[in-house]
């Protein structure tokens, strides 16, 4: 006895199912994500050297000089420095901080991407293993009852033709638990690579999203893409503003200079003649240019969510539909019908073809309805992904 507690206890330390909530928390730390925030403090690292300006310069120089008259050493001591668009410093500044907005937000938006990626290869993994389940359940029973008919055959209660109907379609039965075993698998391997800090083994899915059919969208401005169009937008109009100030850069000089018995200081000032070159021309030009193609793909990016949204909500009103019919009517009245007609054929008072014919019904529409369940959640994340809504967030109604 206390080995059989022993193994028990084993396998169920070393198979345990990880539920969503944990999955979710550990992906949030997997080399994925680290890799998205990493690159992202780079991007705003390298936009904000955008706003510094180069390192005063220290020149030094020695020298020996020896004449007919007199010798000695010669040397001079220099510090200068290059400054670029020092009058139009805030609006350099506005302009890096949008442009470092608009990063964080669309690595805000990648990050709850592979959430909701994760999210979704879980329920799929999850209605994948339900499918395995049911269906190996039922090819067991309708194994047992493929016995009972040839021993119908060989009674010649039924024709050949009815035995060999029956044994194709266990076949195919047997053929669709091989797929849905290797199809659970194959979408477990892929949930795995989303998070690749946790080993997993087994899922729980007691805890899916439960199918509603209406899915209530957020306002079309909190969209994260759209936000971080607007960032850009302000940080292109900030960025005309730098490149419209009165000159490009501003250069200064502080020199100091020993020649044997003379020592002279140097203070020289330079700045760029903007007006004899088109390049500062072209470089406001090029900022109202990107301002303008900001704000059409904002439109286009607005109708594109608005649209598909809209159309993500219908399909799913439609497969919810479909859901509740299968579940509620079709699969329970199929359920009732074989049930009736097993008892009928106990009792003597039906025949082996109708009962069969019920089971395979029964099978058919079970099955069937799993595979619209796992169309609605893959039509559903598309939805979260597509109008940018948060998994777990009371969205439905």
């Amino acid at each position: 006895m206390k080995y059989v507690i022993f193994f028990t206890l084993f396998i169920s330390i070393n198979v345990y199912a990880q539920n969503l909530a944990e999955i979710l928390k550990l992906s949030k730390v997997s080399n994925k994500a680290k890799s998205i925030l990493e690159k992202t403090k780079s991007q705003i690292a390298q936009n904000e050297l955008y706003a510094t300006n180069e390192a005063p310069a220290l020149g030094v120089t020695l020298s020996h000089a020896k004449e007919s008259v007199e010798k000695g050493s010669e040397y001079s001591l220099g510090f200068s420095q290059k400054l670029t668009h020092p009058f139009a410093a805030s609006q350099k500044e506005r302009g890096v901080v949008q442009l470092s907005k608009a990063i964080e937000q669309e690595t805000k938006h990648e990050l709850h991407l592979l959430t909701l990626d994760v999210a979704s290869k879980y329920h799929n993994a999850c209605v994948s293993k339900e499918m395995r389940d049911k269906a190996t359940v039922l090819y067991e029973e309708q194994s047992k009852r493929v016995a009972q008919i040839q021993k119908a055959y060989e009674l010649g209660e039924i024709s050949k033709k009815d035995l060999l109907f029956n044994k194709l379609d266990l076949a195919k039965l047997h053929q669709n638990v091989n797929n849905y075993k290797r199809t659970y698998v194959s979408e477990l391997a892929g949930l795995q690579e989303r998070v690749d800090t946790l080993a997993i083994n087994d899922i729980d899915c007691n805890d899916l999203l439960t199918p509603t059919r209406h899915v209530e969208l957020k306002p079309i401005h909190e969209h994260d893409e759209l936000k971080s169009i607007e960032y850009k937008m302000h940080a292109s109009k900030a960025f005309y503003g730098v490149h419209d100030s009165s000159f490009s850069s501003l250069g200064y000089e502080f020199l100091y200079e020993k020649e044997l018995n003379t020592q002279r200081y140097t203070v020289g000032l330079t700045f760029p003649l903007d007006a004899l070159s088109s390049q500062k021309e072209k470089l406001r030009a090029q900022q109202l240019f990107m301002s303008s193609s900001y704000a059409f793909e904002k439109a286009s990016l607005e109708s594109e969510i608005q649209n598909s949204s809209n159309a993500f909500v219908s399909k799913l009103e439609s497969l919810y539909d479909e859901l509740s019919l299968l579940k509620d009517e079709i699969v329970p009245l199929n359920e009732e019908l074989a049930s009736l007609s097993k008892k009928a054929f106990d009792e003597g008072e039906g025949n082996i073809m109708e009962y069969l014919d019920a089971t395979r019904s029964y099978s058919y529409n079970l099955l069937g309805m799993l595979e619209v369940k796992k169309t609605y959640y893959n039509e559903l994340f598309e939805l979260y992904k597509k109008a940018d809504l948060d998994f777990g967030e009371n969205n439905a109604q």
